[in-house]
């Protein structure tokens, strides 16, 4: 059986002058993460015209929204915080053109890892929180500074949800390098993980169909956390199928 062909959101920089500053990136551990859970990845850079990104994402099985800078706040309705951090309207319009078609092809599972459940939560109606340290209360540490493999705090996940059921547990510690988070969920989405902070760690499309945001970073624990790989695996047969 051939492997699942998935849409990955790269990053876009310009690093200066030079033709060849201008690059569209994405960091190995989510293309290792994937291959591992026996999917292959199609690298989707912000072209241009619109419809060329629609041609490839037409072509795979599944979407893979990664990481990167803060959303623009205009998006979901805000003006920006003091704590607001670096934007990229490249990746912004990137992230927005592959979840609209996502989400109007509604049987292509759905799958955003920190700024990618964000993006998720944003496209699809929702809002966010600008800065967790100085808008939550006794907030825990979001941003670590140890490996980015290592769990740092631990999440209480929703026991009906698909992610609990993934887990084989209604509980885990993971890693964390965020200071945005989902504030208001979007339409069709639901909130099935937090920290004990209140902070969401995970959400989870409503209608039946894969779709999962996790705030925390799963590809940088997958060869050290069984249940955490289980993520992935999930995702993958969820494209497979």
């Amino acid at each position: 059986m051939a492997r699942p062909l998935i849409a990955v959101t790269c990053s876009y920089l310009d690093s200066g002058d030079s033709p060849w500053a201008e690059r569209h990136l994405v960091p190995a551990c989510y293309l290792a993460a994937l291959q591992g859970a026996g999917g292959t990845a199609l690298l989707v850079p912000g072209l241009e015209d619109e419809d060329e990104v629609r041609r490839l994402l037409a072509l795979t099985d599944g979407l893979l929204v990664t990481g990167g800078p803060d959303l623009d706040p205009r998006a979901y309705g805000q003006q920006p915080h003091a704590k607001f951090g670096a934007i990229c309207p490249e990746r912004d319009r990137l992230d927005r053109i592959a979840l609209e078609y996502a989400f109007t092809n509604t049987g292509l599972p759905i799958m955003g890892i920190c700024r990618g459940i964000q993006s998720i939560n944003v496209v699809a109606g929702g809002t966010l929180i600008q800065d967790i340290p100085s808008q939550v209360t006794d907030a825990l540490k979001h941003a670590q500074t140890t490996p980015g493999w290592y769990g740092t705090h631990d999440i209480a996940v929703a026991s009906d949800s698909r992610l609990a059921s993934i887990l084989g547990g209604d509980s885990i510690c993971v890693n964390t390098s965020h200071h945005q988070a989902v504030l208001d969920p979007a339409p069709g989405w639901e909130i099935v993980a937090h920290s004990e902070d209140g902070v969401v760690e995970a959400i989870e499309r409503t209608d039946g169909a894969f779709g999962l945001g996790c705030q925390f970073h799963p590809e940088l624990m997958v060869e050290r956390e069984p249940r955490i790989a289980a993520i992935f695996a999930a995702f993958v047969d969820a494209c497979q199928a």
